[in-house]
């Protein structure tokens, strides 16, 4: 039998799919998550270059966080 592995597919992304979304390069979203304004999760073998996968969710998040309200609008 061939191991299955745990990984989300469903409702997460990838940092490459969440930088097309946000116009960014998957770099820039790796700083994002190192710094904690995105969650992610890891999804890569311990001791192994990280593989993170975003929930629609945490992106959603990020974005109503990041969103910038017009003052003085009359």
């Amino acid at each position: 039998m061939t191991p299955t592995p745990v990984v989300p597919s469903d409702g997460y992304l990838t940092t490459g799919e969440v930088a097309r979304r946000i116009r960014g390069t998957s770099q820039h979203v790796r700083e994002l998550i190192k710094s904690g304004r995105i969650t992610a999760i890891d999804i890569a073998k311990r001791g192994s270059r990280p593989r993170f996968r975003v929930s629609e969710a945490a992106l959603a998040d990020f974005l109503a966080a990041s969103a910038v309200s017009p003052r003085g609008v009359a």
